[in-house]
């Protein structure tokens, strides 16, 4: 099982809506993933946390996966997940993440300043912390603010397609990514790339050697692909299909593979389809 979980969606904002030609070329992205040995892959819709959002429930995710993409799913394989990433700078002016997050399989925050850090790490239900890799980090990164994170079962997200890019951008990254490393201590991070269009999508073995010379180990960089990156999955599903998170209910795969996340004792638990409806209390 390998799961990138950020694929960027190419929309800035609610009201201007995807192209032809940008849905052409995220077609190729996923096509392109896929090759790559991809199996789970999430789209990413970066906005503004002040961001007036649509009243709507169902208009607040514009990516309409299983319309748009039903085709390329049927005839690869591939599964797709819906994810958000809240910009947050004034906390004050933010939207109900409560609301949001009904609408995406994965929520996740990415401070641009030192109190939307601390608002992203204290009180808001997220299943990913993240960081714009091409600028410089919103403040200094502390070992107890940012493991405190990691034990609550929030992951902490290196992107790698910052790398791909400009040398401003690749140095900016490397900055950024051993921040990241050094507070997180290795543990509770997941590597995705952040691609904009194919030629910055990289197997398991590149994504590895671009990451491993910061400090992460190479078991390290395999899980945070593989087992960390399903774990996010599995939360996204929990907080949507289960009540706090301890009981869910029905027969829809939760995720295809077991593990365990030793920071929250959550069991991975398959269900095959024609299953009867079972309760599974999964450990929190």
């Amino acid at each position: 099982m390998l799961v990138d979980l950020n694929v960027s969606w190419p929309q800035k904002d609610f009201k201007t809506p995807i192209s032809k030609g940008d849905e052409e070329l995220l077609k190729a992205t996923l096509m392109t993933l896929k090759t790559l040995g991809y199996t789970h892959v999430a789209l990413n819709f970066t906005v503004s946390h002040m961001e007036k959002f649509p009243n709507n429930v169902k208009e607040m995710n514009p990516m309409n996966i299983n319309e748009r993409f039903k085709e390329l799913m049927e005839h690869t394989g591939l599964k797709i997940y819906s994810r958000i990433t809240l910009v947050i700078d004034d906390p004050s002016k933010g939207q109900s993440v409560a609301k949001i997050s009904q609408a995406y399989d994965i929520v996740a925050a990415q401070p641009v300043s030192e109190k939307g850090l601390t608002l992203a790490t204290t009180n808001l239900d997220i299943d990913i912390l993240t960081f714009n890799y091409q600028q410089r980090l919103p403040t200094m990164l502390k070992h107890k603010t940012i493991c405190s994170c990691v034990n609550k079962g929030i992951k902490v997200e290196i992107v790698y397609g910052a790398a791909l890019r400009d040398s401003q951008s690749r140095k900016q990254f490397i900055s950024n990514a051993r921040s990241v490393i050094r507070s997180s201590r290795g543990r509770g991070i997941v590597i995705s790339s952040g691609a904009l269009q194919p030629t910055e999508c990289r197997n398991i073995l590149g994504a590895t050697s671009i990451v491993g010379f910061l400090g992460l180990k190479s078991d390290s960089c395999s899980r945070a692909m593989g087992e960390l990156a399903s774990l996010v999955l599995l939360n996204g599903r929990l907080r949507r299909k289960s009540y706090k998170q301890v009981i869910a209910v029905g027969s829809e795969n939760v995720v295809d593979s077991v593990s365990s996340d030793d920071s929250r004792n959550v069991k991975i638990v398959r269900r095959m389809n024609g299953e009867e409806p079972t309760t599974k209390r999964v450990k929190s």
